[in-house]
């Protein structure tokens, strides 16, 4: 009988693990304005106007444009730029328990961020990049969660075969190419869960 596999990278997710939430402030925002819950949060997940986006071929601008039009000319609700991108940026406070997580891992393996994520946000001033291997961010790879591209890309960087490799993220849509490939997927509901989950793969947190 063998023993579990050796775990020898740890990739995590951006919005919605190592923040306190995706998309918290646009479900605040827009329920002040009346809207249904999910409503702006649809235009930031899954939209292909974000996907664009977030694969660097239109400006932040042009798609909070988008968003802004694209509302008042379905429903009539005038919807601020200013306060919508403010609204977004909420999903960039990083949770301190889970960037604590992540440097007592270091001493363990490697870590890497793979995140679909926008050119201008302004998350990377003062993001800790040094507890992290590796960073596939898909506004400078071309690339974003599902495509299957950017797995490969990771076990590239890390010279990782996918059965050493974990990839953390909050959606299920996202874990389920990685799963395909080979590479131990958790879905993020919280950090005890996810210790768990470590710690039932072999890497004490």
């Amino acid at each position: 009988m063998t023993g579990p596999v050796q775990i020898e990278t740890v990739a995590f997710d951006m919005g919605g693990v190592l923040t306190y939430t995706s998309f918290g402030g646009l479900e605040t925002y827009g329920a002040t304005l009346g809207m249904p819950p999910g409503t702006l949060t649809g235009y930031f997940h899954g939209h292909p106007v974000m996907a664009q986006l977030e694969r660097r071929e239109i400006a932040s601008r042009d798609f909070f444009k988008f968003v802004c039009i694209d509302i008042e000319h379905a429903t009539g609700t005038r919807v601020d730029i200013r306060e919508l991108a403010t609204a977004a940026a909420e999903g960039e406070k990083l949770n301190p328990e889970m960037i604590d997580l992540v440097r007592s891992m270091r001493q363990r393996c490697s870590t890497a961020l793979m995140t679909n994520n926008v050119a201008e946000a302004g998350w990377r001033a003062s993001f800790p990049f040094e507890l992290f291997d590796w960073v596939i961010d898909s506004s400078e790879v071309g690339l974003r969660k599902p495509d299957p591209l950017i797995y490969e890309r990771l076990l590239a960087m890390s010279s990782t075969r996918a059965e050493h490799t974990v990839f953390v993220d909050d959606l299920p849509e996202n874990i389920a190419p990685a799963i395909a490939m080979g590479i131990h997927g958790i879905q993020f509901t919280g950090i005890d869960d996810l210790r768990r989950s470590l710690v039932h793969l072999g890497i004490s947190v």
